[in-house]
């Protein structure tokens, strides 16, 4: 796993350490649609205290003696935490609802069930607009208010790098070499989900090294020729056009550019950014088969995010401050925290 920089001043820090308790860190979906009613899914929505979002679907297929492909999320959560999402379980459309929350309920603990509801499809990763944290930073240094304020200010001037977080690599930070491993065929995982995840990691630790690269190389900031595009909002990719409005639309933060999650259909960059993709891409010793063989398509991210939002209060004993904010869809909170404490 490689160390990702900072984007603040290091010397700007809060100090502080983060998830002391489970509601120190609280995260809400914000979902792209509510169920309609009916359908072969049964939509949950699930509040779950020290349970990661694996933990709640190894249960469900479990408790229901289904797959963990019949079962249905919008994006991963932390386990340390108080977290509300989503979920779908395909049982058919002659399932009961009320019958399968009481099971749920009486077998699975730590959770509650807020909403129950049925629909015509499974919720897939990205059925999102975002995610609303409140999290609490405890143990934090004298005037860290006064120094999240003056972080505040730089953020919602630059932006942060949209890195993956630790927790996108495992407890042993070793996730990403896992997934190479079953890509170059040297492992085999049976489960359909625990191999998603390996081979995700390896995904987001080339992209980490490729975001890591441009900012070392002093381009957070700006547009390169060869750059493909996004708006701010999400969307699809757009190459760079210096005759268009993009520099400016860039300025105002309406749009960013973006960096390769690497598969064997992925969206190529041109130019100069193509040679820095490449590079990252040919180092690692791996083929467009050998990604091709393990179903990794590709896509395109965003590099650079403005969380939305953000609000600072102070406890009333002075040792901790609170931060809440909203991040897109598949944007990590610790990676904006650690702006903030300098920790990693």
């Amino acid at each position: 796993m490689i160390s990702i920089p900072y984007i603040t001043p290091v010397e700007l820090s809060t100090g502080g350490q983060i998830k002391d308790e489970p509601s120190h860190f609280i995260v809400d979906e914000i979902p792209l649609y509510e169920p309609e009613g009916q359908g072969q899914h049964i939509y949950l929505l699930i509040k779950k205290e020290n349970l990661n979002t694996s933990d709640v679907v190894k249960s469900l297929a479990q408790l229901f003696d289904i797959s963990d492909k019949d079962i249905g999320t919008a994006g991963m959560k932390d386990k340390r935490a108080i977290t509300t999402q989503w979920f779908s379980l395909s049982l058919g459309a002659n399932a009961n609802t009320d019958e399968a929350c009481k099971k749920i309920i009486d077998n699975i603990e730590n959770i509650e069930i807020l909403k129950s509801s049925k629909h015509t499809n499974k919720l897939k990763t990205g059925h999102l607009i975002g995610n609303r944290f409140t999290i609490t930073i405890s143990k934090v240094k004298v005037n860290a208010l006064e120094t999240a304020e003056k972080l505040v200010q730089i953020i919602n001037t630059i932006g942060i790098p949209n890195f993956y977080g630790q927790q996108r690599f495992g407890s042993k930070g070793d996730n990403a070499s896992i997934g190479k491993e079953i890509i170059q065929g040297k492992k085999k995982v049976k489960k359909h989900w625990l191999k998603k995840m390996y081979l995700s990691a390896y995904q987001s630790e080339l992209f980490n090294s490729w975001l890591t690269d441009r900012i070392e190389d002093g381009l957070f900031n700006k547009l390169i020729d060869g750059d493909l595009l996004q708006k701010s909002e999400g969307g699809r990719s757009f190459p760079f056009d210096e005759e268009k409005d993009h520099l400016e639309e860039f300025q105002r933060n309406e749009i960013t550019y973006t960096g390769p999650m690497y598969g064997a259909k992925v969206n190529s960059a041109s130019a100069e950014e193509k040679d820095r993709e490449d590079k990252i891409f040919n180092d690692q010793g791996i083929t467009l088969d050998q990604l091709k063989n393990v179903k990794l398509q590709g896509t395109r991210r965003m590099a650079k995010i403005f969380p939305k939002d953000i609000t600072i209060k102070e406890s009333t004993d002075m040792d901790s401050i609170s931060l809440s904010f909203t991040l897109p869809v598949g944007s990590y909170a610790t990676v904006l925290l650690r702006e903030f404490t300098k920790s990693s």
